[in-house]
């Protein structure tokens, strides 16, 4: 069974780095488990075509306090060279489904 998201693109506005979620889901951290392996990844967006992006999944994401006592977030999801949280910022209220396997 090939790990799938399906929701509405939410990003959390922070000082800091922003949080992409699909619906209640932490992008970075739901995929954090493909971090150095190759994958296919398949994004298909509401009004658009099939996208399809191939290469090593570079995932990284943290939560914690900071020293003030405050949240502290930080996330990257790359595969190969494309920025997939940036790719997604700009379809931010979307309907999206992202579906991941190895390769």
């Amino acid at each position: 069974m090939m790990p799938t998201l399906k929701g509405t693109i939410i990003i959390q506005k922070m000082k800091g780095p922003n949080i992409l979620y699909i619906d209640k889901t932490a992008l970075a951290k739901y995929f954090i488990d493909f971090d150095g392996q190759d994958v296919q990844m398949n994004l298909h967006l509401q009004k658009s075509q099939l996208q399809e992006y191939r290469g090593t999944a570079e995932i990284f994401y943290f939560e914690g306090k900071d020293g003030y006592g405050g949240n502290k977030f930080a996330n990257d999801f790359y595969i190969g060279d494309k920025d997939i949280l940036e790719l997604l910022e700009e379809q931010e209220g979307e309907i999206v489904e992202i579906v991941v396997e190895l390769i």
